[in-house]
């Protein structure tokens, strides 16, 4: 976080959270741990279907929403 107005202060007054409103809209952040190599042989595939992780992991949600029909 490089601007300083990408940062507001957290409701409980305890810090500050992200504001990412400028470039992602409404979107919302999830962070997600994964094993080393998963995260490797994830990339490696998302460079040879020239896809961003992010549109990757998105897209395996959205289908198996859907297949659960949620």
């Amino acid at each position: 976080m490089t601007d300083p107005k990408d940062a507001e202060m957290s409701a409980d007054g305890q810090g500050t959270k992200r504001r990412r409103t400028r470039n992602y809209g409404d979107r919302r952040t999830v962070s997600l741990r994964m094993d080393p190599e998963l995260h490797e042989r994830m990339m490696d595939l998302c460079d040879d279907l020239k896809i961003p992780a992010n549109t990757y992991i998105s897209g395996l949600i959205e289908t198996d929403l859907k297949k659960r029909k949620k």
